[in-house]
């Protein structure tokens, strides 16, 4: 399947940039000497009729949920500019005359603090080790992230990046794929380890960018869309900052902002978009910490999380993000990860043999300094052989476990709990592997080829009760105050597996249309002949349509995938 399939080039086209605001920004932050200070833009026509005041945005410390507080204090008068004592301002402007509100903006600046400075004072390696850098934006696939963002595809195609192109999730949504990342736990294991529904839990766990902290990296974390955000959406969050730099409380700030949705995300926060401002974290974390050893994770949900097309409006944005980087000299030390945990999950290109596929398969592309390449030739031939290969986050957690090994720390490699075979993408995986080597199951693994195939009305019939009975076990054992309504088959379709055809265990993709109106798809195994007794197994259920508007009624992130509300 190519980037422009005709089953997807239906549903594909640009869309153009939108500004938050027809006016350029009434104040911008100038930063030198490690001084940041807030300006207001004297050129502006509205600037004397003007007046306008700060107030310091803190993260709440002595809230129960600290992660889902912050403290803005009092508005105080300024003229002109304001230097920045804390890591956000909130600015607000008003005509002078009338009173009326006319200007609202919170910035952020990276701004190195006495911990952070006695770190890079007591730095004193001879050899410098590969600075971490991650710029992820959700739900784009490797063929819609060349189809909706061509310039920013072009640029990475044009200088040399590496594509995984069997880059393959290893579970739905966004926050097992990145806990494969950072932990190397599948779903079960991070609830069970790290539980992210109790408080305290997530600060306790073995995540990597505690290692990189731990041995001198200077470590940052950024997202958008707050109440979405992966360790915070149905979750507890973090009591303490994980890492050196947290803009969650930044970015808390500007959704207090006049705010515009765009696909029930925010589009905008006052001035400026969402992604934007993760954009900007970014690109100022990175130069400042362009020569000290850095691991900075930022991640962008607000303007591709819900559509398909949507991501093509801001490629201009992506792209000039690479080319600051590129400009001031951040590739000579850090390795760029850029990447997305699945391709979009829900939606009429869902429905498609390509959705099928593009869901499963995320693009990312990696970019490694010459030296490196140069000091581990063997190292980065190994890297480009997997190119072509299936992997998976399970690798690229081994991959920046090896990184600490290549600079030199006191570091032991541990196997992926969820994938003991999974390896450091430095090595070559083997040319046959499969799935089940890899960490992903059935139900996710891209290897699988599925064909159409109807089968006879009695085994449809038999698939179809056998799926309704394990749905409503599923939503039954969570549901405890039956506030879900039931099932009932509308229509239904399958595919099997090419792989397994003719085989003695099989698998068939089933996909249903219930009433209420609902869209599902699931992987069943199935041993022998299925037209006799044979034993049917259930992989992971797909929601394909969009739930948020009738799933209100349940608060379990889990069920909330399955329920229709009564």
């Amino acid at each position: 399947m190519g980037v422009f399939s005709p089953d997807a080039l239906k549903y594909y086209k640009i869309l153009k940039y939108k500004p938050c605001s027809t006016k350029s920004l009434l104040t911008r932050v100038i930063k030198k000497n490690n001084v940041a200070t807030v300006v207001v833009d004297s050129s502006s026509a509205d600037t004397p009729t003007v007046s306008c005041c700060y107030s310091n945005v803190y993260r709440e410390k002595s809230e129960k949920s600290p992660d889902n507080s912050i403290k803005v204090t009092d508005c105080k008068d300024f003229q002109n500019n304001v230097t920045f004592t804390s890591s956000a301002i909130m600015i607000k402007c008003k005509r002078k005359s009338s009173k009326e509100r006319v200007y609202e903006n919170v910035h952020a600046a990276v701004l190195i603090d006495d911990n952070i400075k006695k770190k890079m004072t007591d730095w004193n390696e001879t050899t410098r080790p590969l600075s971490i850098l991650f710029v992820g934006i959700d739900s784009i696939s490797r063929l819609n992230f060349a189809r909706s963002l061509p310039q920013t595809y072009k640029y990475v195609e044009e200088r040399g990046w590496i594509s995984l192109k069997g880059y393959n999730k290893m579970d739905d949504n966004t926050f097992p794929n990145l806990m494969a990342i950072l932990t190397g736990y599948n779903q079960t294991m991070s609830y069970k380890i790290c539980n992210p529904k109790a408080s305290g839990f997530l600060d306790k766990c073995p995540m990597l960018w505690y290692n990189y902290r731990n041995f001198g990296y200077i470590t940052a974390y950024a997202e958008d869309e707050a109440s979405i955000s992966t360790f915070n959406y149905k979750k507890k969050g973090f009591v303490m900052p994980p890492t050196d730099y947290y803009f969650r409380p930044y970015i808390m700030a500007t959704e207090k902002l006049a705010k515009v949705t765009l696909n029930g995300m925010t589009y905008c926060t006052g001035p400026e978009t969402a992604g934007e401002r993760i954009l900007n974290l970014a690109e100022e974390f990175a130069i400042t910490f362009k020569d000290h050893p850095h691991f900075g994770f930022f991640w962008m949900n607000s303007y591709s999380h819900n559509n398909l097309n949507s991501p093509s409006m801001m490629d201009e944005k992506v792209k000039k993000l690479l080319t600051e980087l590129e400009d001031n000299d951040v590739y000579n030390n850090t390795l760029v990860v850029f990447l997305s945990d699945h391709g979009i999950r829900f939606g009429d290109i869902r429905l498609t043999p390509t959705g099928w596929q593009e869901e499963r398969l995320p693009f990312i592309y990696l970019s490694f300094p010459l030296w490196f390449k140069e000091k581990y030739p063997i190292y980065f031939q190994n890297f480009q052989r997997n190119v072509n290969k299936l992997t998976t986050p399970y690798d690229l957690h081994m991959t920046l476990q090896h990184i600490l090994v290549l600079g030199g720390f006191n570091y032991t490699i541990r196997p992926s709990d969820a994938c003991p075979q999974c390896m450091s993408l430095f090595e070559e995986i083997p040319h046959e592997r499969a799935c089940e080597e890899a960490g992903i199951i059935d139900h996710w693994c891209t290897c699988e080829g599925y064909i159409e195939y109807q089968v006879e009305a009695n085994i449809l019939q038999k698939l179809t009760t056998f799926f309704l009975d394990q749905l409503g076990k599923l939503i039954g054992s969570i549901d405890k105050e039956k506030k879900c309504d039931t099932y009932k088959i509308k229509s239904a379709s399958t595919r099997i597996s090419q792989r397994f055809f003719n085989k003695t265990r099989n698998h068939i993709l089933l996909r249903i249309t219930t009433k209420p109106v609902a869209e599902f798809e699931t992987t069943i195994t199935y041993y022998g002949d299925i037209s006799v007794n044979s034993t049917l197994t259930i992989g992971d259920i797909s929601r394909l349509d969009y739930y948020s508007s009738h799933s209100h009624c349940v608060a379990d992130e889990y069920l909330k995938k399955y329920c229709y509300c009564k």
